[in-house]
Formats: C-alpha cells, sequence, structure tokens
C-alpha cells in the first residue's frame, strides 16, 4: 500500500467527485500514472482511457484522510511535501506490529502520531501510559486487510523485476519514488523496512513473481503476468480445455509447452497465483548459535574423527571437555607466539581469553568456572545439531547430526555468532508481508547473514534451517529469568533489559532474547514490541508453578523422558494426567533412547519442577508437550534457495 501527497489528492477529488454525484472521475495525462498505481492496489478502477470511479475501500480511505484534516491531526495534502509517504509498507508494518503487541512501539511512535494514525493512552486501572493506535489508525489498517490489489505485471515492468535483486537490501539502491517501484509497492510485490524505508525486500508473492518472471513471461509488449493469464494457467493445470489461442499465448509466455506440460516459470506462476489469492503469510522463524556451541560442536566432529584410529575414544561429556580445554590450550599457545606477552595489541575477544588463562593455575577449572558445556550440549540438541545416545557400556554419547555438519562447515569458514536477529532478516520477508529493521540486516551484513544485495549462501543455509528444523524444548536458568518477565504482549525489549539490568549482564539478556526467539516462544517485532508467541503462552502455563532460577527446568532430555512416559501411560481428561504405571517405567525408558542415568536424573528433575508425579505426568508437564508441537514449523515453506 502506498499513499503519496499525489494519491491523496487524487483520492480526495474522487471522494468530492462521488459526493456531488458524478459516476466518474475524470483525468488528465498528467496523472495517469497516480491512477494506474492506486488501480494497481483496488482503491481505484478504470471506466474508460480517462475515467476512474473509486472503489468502496478507495471512498473509506478518502474519508479516513479527510477526517484527520478536519481534526487538524494532519496538514491538507495538498501542503505535503513532493513524494513525502503518508502511508507506505513501513507505516504498514508498524500498525500491524502496535495491533499485535497491543500497543506502538518505540520505533513507531513518531511515524505513527504526526500521521494521526496513534494517541497517548492512560490505563486507569494500572495507572501506566503508552501510545497506541487511534480509531484512523485501526481504520487505515482495516481497509489494508481487506484490499485485493492486482496482478497486472507489463513487458515493461517485467523487466524491471528481473534487473533488481530480491533483497533484503539498502533502498538506496532501487529508483525509490518511480511509478515502477510504486507499482511494485502497490501489488504488494516489495515491502519497505519501518521506520525509514532505508531496507528493501521483496515479499513472499514477490518473491514467486520474479522467478516467474526470471524463467518466462518474456512478453514484448503486453503483460507478462495478470490475473487473467493466472486464471488461464490454472485451468490449465487443472485439465480444462482452453481455446487454442490461451494455449498459444502461455506456450509464448513459456508457461506450458505441448498444451498440458507445466514448465518451470508455470509452477511458479502458479505459486504466485496461490499466495495472491489466500493473501498467505507465514510465521517468522528464526536461527542462532554462539561461538562457544559451535566449539562444542567442532570438538564433536574432532572426536568423530579420532574414533577412526581409536574406537574405544568416544564422545562423552568428559571427552569433549577434555577436547575443548586442548583447544582453548592450543588457541592461547598461538596467540602468545604471535603476540608475544604483549596483551594489549590482542583483539578485544582474544585478549580476555589470554588473561584469563594467564592468570588461570588450574585450566580445567578455569574452563569449567567460564564456560557451560552441559548447556551448550544441551543447546544443540535442542535444535538437532547433535544427538544424544547410549553406547555399550551404558555411557551418555553424543554425536554431529547431518545438519550439525553443515554448520560445522560453515564455522570453519567463518567462526563467528549467528543471532536470530540476524537469520530473521532474510526470513521475515519470505514469509511475511514485513522488512527486516535497518539494526537487523546491518547486524546481518556484520555476521555475513547477508551480502549487499540480497543473502549470502550462508545466510540461505541458516534461513533454511530455521525454516526445517524440528525443535527441543529448552530453557537455560537465564533464559527462564528473561522468559518469566514477559507478558503475552505489551512490553518493549528495551523494557525487559531495564527490568533485568541488575540481575543478568546486558550480552546474557541479549543472547536469551535471541535463543528464546529461535525457539519460537517470543517474537521480538520490528517496532521493538516483543509477544509471546501461541507456543510462549502455552509454555508460560506449563511453567507457571516453577521457581525462578531453576536450572535447566525444561530441556530435551526431560522432553523425550515426558514424551516417552505420555507413549505409555493413559490420560485422564478430567484430572488433566496421564498416568503411568510402575511396570511401564522399563519401556518408557527403552522408547526415550535415553541412558539409565539419563532417565534417572531426567525424571528427578521433571519432578522437581512440578511436570511429573510419582506416577503421572502433570498438567505442567502436559502443557509443555502441547507447547513443544508449536515450536517448530507444520508444512512451512522453507526459503527459496
Amino acid at each position: 500500500m502506498i499513499i503519496t501527497k499525489a494519491h491523496a489528492m487524487a483520492l480526495a477529488r474522487m471522494l468530492a467527485d462521488d459526493e456531488a454525484g458524478k459516476a466518474f472521475t475524470s483525468i488528465e495525462e498528467v496523472d495517469h500514472d497516480t491512477y494506474l498505481e492506486l488501480e494497481a492496489q483496488g482503491l481505484a478502477r478504470a471506466d474508460g482511457p480517462v475515467k476512474r470511479i473509486p472503489t468502496t475501500l478507495g471512498l473509506a480511505l478518502a474519508q479516513v484522510l479527510r477526517d484527520l484534516i478536519r481534526a487538524g491531526k494532519i496538514e491538507p495534502a495538498d501542503k505535503w511535501p513532493d513524494g513525502w509517504r503518508y502511508i507506505g509498507s513501513e507505516v504498514i508494518t508498524l500498525l500491524r506490529a502496535a495491533r499485535r503487541a497491543g500497543r506502538v512501539g518505540p520505533l513507531g511512535e513518531q511515524m505513527l502520531m504526526e500521521r494521526g494514525l496513534a494517541e497517548h493512552y492512560r490505563d486507569p486501572k494500572k495507572k501506566t501510559e503508552s501510545v497506541v493506535l487511534s480509531e484512523a489508525g485501526r481504520r487505515v489498517l482495516d481497509i489494508y486487510d481487506a484490499l485485493d490489489p492486482e496482478i497486472a505485471i507489463s513487458a515493461e515492468l517485467a523487466n524491471h523485476i528481473r534487473k533488481t535483486m530480491e533483497g533484503p537490501a539498502e533502498s538506496a539502491r532501487l529508483s525509490t519514488g518511480s511509478h515502477e517501484e510504486h507499482m511494485l509497492e502497490a501489488m504488494r510485490l516489495i515491502c519497505y523496512s519501518a521506520p525509514n524505508s532505508d531496507i528493501y525486500a521483496f515479499t513472499p508473492l514477490g518473491r514467486a513473481v520474479k522467478k516467474t518472471l526470471e524463467l518466462g513471461g518474456f512478453a514484448t509488449e503486453g503483460y507478462a503476468l495478470s490475473e487473467e493469464i493466472l486464471k488461464l494457467l490454472s485451468e490449465c493445470a487443472d485439465g480444462v480445455e482452453l481455446e487454442t489461442e490461451a494455449y498459444v499465448q502461455l506456450e509464448m509466455l513459456g508457461y506450458i509447452r505441448d498444451i498440458d506440460e507445466l514448465l518451470p516459470a508455470g509452477e511458479w506462476a502458479l505459486e504466485a497465483w496461490r499466495l495472491w489469492r489466500l493473501h498467505e503469510e507465514g510465521e517468522v522463524w528464526t536461527f542462532a548459535i554462539e561461538h562457544e556451541e559451535a566449539d562444542v560442536l567442532k570438538a564433536i566432529a574432532a572426536i568423530e574423527q579420532k574414533m577412526k584410529d581409536n574406537p574405544e575414544y568416544r564422545p562423552t561429556f568428559e571427552n569433549i571437555r577434555r577436547e575443548m580445554i586442548d583447544r582453548k590450550v592450543a588457541q592461547y599457545k598461538a596467540l602468545l607466539e604471535r603476540y608475544g606477552r604483549r596483551l594489549k595489541e590482542m583483539p578485544e575477544k582474544f585478549r580476555q581469553i589470554a588473561e584469563k588463562f594467564t592468570e588461570a593455575k588450574d585450566l580445567a577449572k578455569w574452563y569449567d568456572e567460564n564456560f557451560e558445556l552441559r548447556e551448550a550440549l544441551l543447546a544443540l540438541e535442542s535444535v538437532r545439531l547433535v544427538h544424544s545416545g547410549e553406547d555399550e557400556a551404558g555411557h551418555t554419547v553424543y554425536e554431529v547430526t547431518e545438519l550439525g555438519r553443515k554448520v560445522c562447515a560453515d564455522q570453519e569458514r567463518n567462526h563467528r555468532d549467528v543471532t536470530g536477529t540476524a537469520v530473521k532478516t532474510v526470513t521475515i520477508s519470505a514469509s511475511t508481508y514485513d522488512a527486516p529493521a535497518r539494526q537487523w540486516w546491518d547486524e546481518a551484513r556484520a555476521q555475513q547473514i547477508v551480502g549487499s544485495m540480497e543473502a549470502t549462501e550462508s545466510g540461505r543455509m541458516y534461513a533454511a534451517l530455521a525454516n526445517s528444523v524440528e525443535r527441543l524444548p529448552l530453557l537455560t536458568r537465564h533464559e527462564m529469568q528473561v522468559f518469566h518477565r514477559i507478558p503475552d504482549k505489551g512490553m518493549t525489549v528495551d523494557e525487559v533489559y531495564e527490568a533485568l539490568k541488575d540481575k543478568l549482564p546486558e550480552e546474557r539478556i541479549k543472547w536469551a532474547l535471541e535463543k528464546l526467539e529461535m525457539r519460537h516462544l517470543i517474537d521480538i517485532l520490528p517496532d521493538g514490541n516483543v509477544v509471546e508467541t501461541e507456543a510462549g503462552e502455552i509454555m508460560d502455563r506449563a511453567l507457571a508453578g516453577v521457581p525462578e532460577g531453576f536450572g535447566n527446568p525444561v530441556n530435551p532430555v526431560v522432553y523425550r523422558l515426558l514424551k516417552a512416559l505420555r507413549e505409555v501411560g493413559s490420560l485422564y481428561v478430567k484430572e488433566k494426567k496421564v498416568r503411568i504405571l510402575p511396570r511401564n517405567i522399563a519401556e518408557a525408558m527403552k522408547r526415550s533412547g535415553l541412558s539409565k542415568e539419563a532417565f534417572e536424573n531426567a525424571l528427578e528433575q521433571a519432578r522437581a519442577a512440578g511436570l511429573v508425579g510419582r506416577n503421572s505426568i502433570n498438567e505442567g508437564g502436559l502443557l509443555l508437550l502441547e507447547a513443544v508441537e508449536k515450536m517448530s514449523p507444520k508444512g512451512e515453506r522453507a526459503y527459496a534457495a
């Protein structure tokens, strides 16, 4: 949706003509592009070469603008700066985020207030003040939701789309404000970042259209893709017999061959048709891994290599710990060889390690005090990068999964933290009609998740992981502290930091938020709001009775225990419990795949957290299992590489 000065004046003119009883509005040649852009977004329709009629929604939007002008909330449209974006996809992003969060986020307050789309609100019960959507803001959002934009890609516009990179990228690389750019935004093929429109990206529909036109739609005149063409193609794919001219047209455009064989361009066109008809959006998924977790992953992979020469050397906890210590010692020695004792010349992250190693008398003790290996192993297992099992001697051993090897290879090439914020830069516009925030994009650039014009190979790999990996539950002690502070909605990221600044270091709060979002328990919105997902709300209820500070109340091992117990137990609906007969415990242990020691430790931990009773799974445990079912994509379409 795009409304500039020219669009607002055209809407006002059509509203005045409609109220005067005129059947249509006559347009001048100079206004032709403006009215085409209104038509593309469903706010007007043509009634001949120089006649335009407002749609019902076009009149409704014109009325919203007039009401705001008369109330003194905004200036009359003829006084707006030329090219000023009163409404654009970035404004819609802010409105949508505010509706979801129940308040306007800090990044959206100024922009929405100056447009009359937000207002101050004081809650009489809580005695708190916030900025919320005004009636005009809610009306604009209702109009946006109800609009049915066109797909009308001329041969000229198709060439423009082919030349434009899919993003996310800086908007300065686009011909921002041009007729072509306005048409793409009007048809919801591209979107811009909130609040300043400085990052653009193709939307899910835009990506499908772009793929279509890169493989076909090579018209020299007329339309390369339109609603009429898509209807014909859909009927052809369904086996409906078409007129000969229709087959010829579809073949010339490169969508079909031999009457009924769909070409790749035709398959992508049908995907565009599906997205356009359904206005479908997916959920935003992300992925994150700390560089220390990547070190653990590489240590396990190294042990697996050593097993070829020494099969008795297994990746147990103690062996992984020793491998990690040896690697830290090797890193420290390499630093000393390079810098000698001139620690101040080292990069900051290396200097901190070197200084601590220099002071440490017992390197193993130093490692244990500075790194949470057990939490790292749980974190890796929670996103299927490693799997824990039992060897012949009954010891818990870890192995790197196929997904883990992909991440390991990427980290060998470029060892660094990969944040959920950076990966979300790639996945958000591939799933929704929102572009990533500028801060997200800058973070993604620093981590080489995006390049100057689109996602990197590494970024596509992490985005594919985000959209496909099955997540197991995990909440560390720090993550529990942060999660307990976040309500279902009505809080900003800044407020989370403020509430916890005396309890946790800023870096721990940041990573807790990153991991909570990766596990799909929260969403951090482009306007700075943070809300719980459906899975998060259920998990909140599941853990309501767990005391703050309880270490790892939820982890993959406890989940495997609960899942196995549910499989061998009997559900009692009224009591909201699953009862397990004592004789079935051995079967549950077998189904869990855990060693006897790991199973018993998990059972003790689950009981302490109130998830399991003496011979039953309690309501909290059942809610946890329900939350896990919503923590992973179900039928989501992975990011198209």
